[in-house]
């Protein structure tokens, strides 16, 4: 018993010892763990200013899965012909690392169909050794699961059931370009048909 006031303070001051914050809580830094080195500023490539098209087409087709395009996403995924553009979102976003392992964005949505602006705060972090993006609109709060595919890419993801939210992106960043492709199934749709929306965005450093 005579060690216990010791041991308690350790465990007070310990990591290990303290209750992680919720993944979507965007303003607190996580708390750390050895699992996150390994994705040490993983983020840090997006730091900046970034400006350009979000682009939405529509699968008017559909048809059966084809893993290889669902998966093994470029460009050309996107010249199916079955795709037709649907929208088109100009888009601003800004990164700011405030660490190694938590970078805050702030997203300004402007959608020329309704003359409507939306903006949204969010962070990608990384929590427990995962990687996550969580994004809060003014409507819901997305969050995403994410991994790397190499140096320069990213990939997100997230499966809800209920309501469908199925999604799956590659996010790459090079020096200047920052470009997104990527699909999804929402409400209503049929998840064993290919995706009926996908997405590309193509962003300039400003």
């Amino acid at each position: 018993m005579k060690y216990f006031p010791l041991l308690f303070l350790l465990c007070t001051f310990s990591a290990s010892c303290q209750q992680q914050i919720p993944v979507d809580d965007i303003e607190q830094l996580p708390i750390f763990a050895e699992a996150d080195e390994a994705f040490k500023e993983v983020y840090k490539p997006l730091d900046g200013k970034w400006k350009g098209d979000f682009l939405i087409y529509e699968d008017t087709v559909r048809g059966g899965i084809d893993e290889n395009r669902l998966y093994q996403l470029d460009t050309l995924s996107l010249k199916h012909p079955s795709l037709k553009l649907s929208n088109s979102i100009q888009v601003e976003q800004q990164y700011e690392s405030l660490s190694p392992y938590f970078q805050t964005v702030t997203i300004t949505d402007f959608y020329p169909d309704q003359s409507k602006t939306v903006t949204s705060k969010g962070v990608n972090k990384v929590q427990d050794g995962k990687m996550w993006c969580v994004v809060r609109k003014p409507d819901e709060t997305v969050i995403h699961e994410g991994s790397t595919d190499g140096p320069s890419t990213i990939i997100w993801q997230r499966d809800l059931k209920e309501p469908t939210r199925k999604e799956y992106f590659y996010e790459t960043v090079r020096a200047d370009t920052y470009e997104i492709i990527g699909w999804g199934y929402y409400d209503g749709d049929d998840v064993t048909q290919m995706p009926k929306y996908w997405f590309y965005g193509a962003y300039k450093r400003q």
